[in-house]
């Protein structure tokens, strides 16, 4: 895997190129009649009265059964078919990192007090088909965008950057800092990975590589994630995020969130904490540290570097745990010292880094944001290597602090990392409220917690991952990848749909 990322560090480009749901569950149990969404609805109305959203109006008999159903509704209502009818589609789910770790709170307990493999068993007797695990796509993101950073830096060390892809690179797996971006920066979107979020791309792989392996017409699947985030429903509904264009045929067709999650486990009367361990359904069941990270601000930029850094030296990150990126700090920094692996076309860059720094300086085209060709060369011939310098935005307050700084440039950097809610997905808007303050701190650390138990803890090292590339996608940033893989971004921003009512 290593030597095929590096063989396209340096090859072409990868071409740059929604209100919340309903907040009632209908009990798959019963026949969708008014009276079970009556009862269904009297379970999680009153927390989404709360949090200003729309509730079906039960009560309202005929009016409820005749309107369209909303996510939550649609999910469990296929679910609700017995596995012999053959209208029932083939319904698979995914869980988010930090949806693993707050999900006990639902029932009343600590942060991360019930596992990641029960939460598998209890989603397989909701009645899912497959239950899938959002690290992995987390772990091909991290392929992904690794490979984009470090094709980046290689043009730019070449002196002839593409104005489509500048540095430094933003991340960009949180839809409320493209929302943000996108309606308030849309200078700043060639600066962003083109990576689709890990929830996207698991869901893409879902509907082509899964269905092409199992011989599944993708119309004949249902793909639902359970997310942390209020925004990730309407990241999903982008227009363009279809099957062969059909827009019929979503990638991904449901998003429940950890607080919905959990009220529908408590009215089926599935608890968690007593039931024994399940198993995540492969291919896409295997994760690696780096990917459970991806749940909290910090960690997009600590799992990227796992790779990059091996990627770029040969060698792994000597020191996994980079306490510089974690905590709660509005902004964070850090300096990475790497040196490229001898006789790779890192170092060959690196021996004509003074022409090349003075030739982009001097052709470079200008952008919101400058790039100054590099910092922390330590000797002439290049041998001392490259200091990557990355930050890292808890919040989008302090994004917009960071980026007005660079603006002005008053910082320099080559890597950021930006994440819309304090604390990162742990601290999202569908995760379970609590009167803790210091409930984001405890679902961090039992994130870290997860990292530290895990046998794979780089990405580039999964083996479903490295078989996904081998046998269907082809190269990293490959024109496969690009087409499955990657998206783009609007300026101005896209019009979020209507909740089905």
């Amino acid at each position: 895997m290593s030597s095929l990322l590096l063989k396209r560090c340096g090859a072409g480009a990868a071409v740059r190129s929604s209100s919340r749901r309903t907040q009632a569950v209908v009990c798959p149990r019963a026949p969708l009649t008014a009276s079970t969404l009556r009862v269904a609805v009297a379970t999680l109305e009153a927390p989404a009265r709360r949090a200003g959203k729309n509730v079906v109006c039960a009560a309202a008999a005929p009016a409820a059964e005749a309107a369209p159903l909303g996510h939550i509704e649609q999910a469990l209502a296929e679910l609700a078919k017995p596995k012999d009818d053959p209208t029932r589609k083939h319904v698979c789910v995914q869980v988010a990192p930090a949806v693993r770790v707050a999900i006990a709170e639902t029932l009343g307990l600590a942060p991360g007090s019930t596992t990641p493999k029960q939460l598998a068993e209890g989603l397989r007797r909701l009645g899912f088909d497959e239950v899938f695990d959002t690290l992995f796509g987390a772990d091909l993101t991290i392929v992904e965008e690794g490979s984009e950073l470090l094709h980046r830096l290689t043009e730019h060390l070449e002196a002839h950057p593409h104005s489509d892809e500048p540095l430094p690179m933003f991340t960009s797996c949180c839809p409320g800092w493209i929302a943000m971006l996108e309606k308030s920066y849309p200078d700043l979107i060639p600066y962003v990975s083109s990576c689709k979020s890990p929830q996207m791309m698991l869901a893409s792989m879902v509907k082509s590589y899964l269905a092409d392996k199992k011989g599944i017409n993708p119309k004949d699947m249902v793909m639902v994630s359970i997310m942390p985030c209020t925004r990730k429903q309407s990241e999903a509904d982008r227009d363009w995020f279809c099957v062969d264009d059909d827009p019929t045929v979503r990638q991904l067709d449901h998003v429940i969130t950890t607080v919905e999650l959990g009220n529908i486990l408590k009215e089926r009367g599935i608890n968690l904490a007593e039931l024994p361990e399940g198993e995540w359904d492969n291919p896409m069941g295997v994760g690696s540290g780096a990917g459970v990270l991806f749940g909290t601000t910090g960690g997009v930029m600590e799992a990227a570097l796992r790779t990059a850094y091996e990627l770029f030296t040969g060698t792994p990150l000597p020191r996994l745990s980079l306490s510089e990126v974690r905590g709660m700090d509005g902004i964070k920094e850090a300096n990475i010292n790497m040196v490229p692996a001898p006789g790779s076309k890192f170092e060959e860059l690196l021996k004509r880094r003074a022409a090349a720094r003075a030739e982009a300086a001097a052709h470079g085209t200008p952008g919101p944001v400058s790039w100054d060709g590099g910092s922390g060369f330590t000797s002439e011939d290049g041998k001392g290597g490259i200091t990557l310098r990355v930050a890292v935005a808890n919040g989008l307050g302090n994004a917009k602090k960071l980026i007005t700084k660079m603006q002005a440039g008053e910082a320099k950097y080559d890597f950021v990392e930006i994440m819309a809610c304090p604390a990162g997905c742990v601290g999202g808007g569908g995760q379970p409220r609590s009167t803790d303050k210091t409930i984001t701190q405890k679902r961090q650390a039992a994130l870290y917690n997860l990292d530290e138990k895990s046998t794979l803890r780089r990405s580039h090292e999964n083996p479903s991952i490295r078989e996904l590339y081998d046998s269907y996608l082809g190269e990293p940033l490959g024109h496969k990848a690009h087409e499955l893989l990657h998206t783009h971004y609007v300026a101005g921003g896209v019009e979020e749909k209507e909740e089905k009512k």
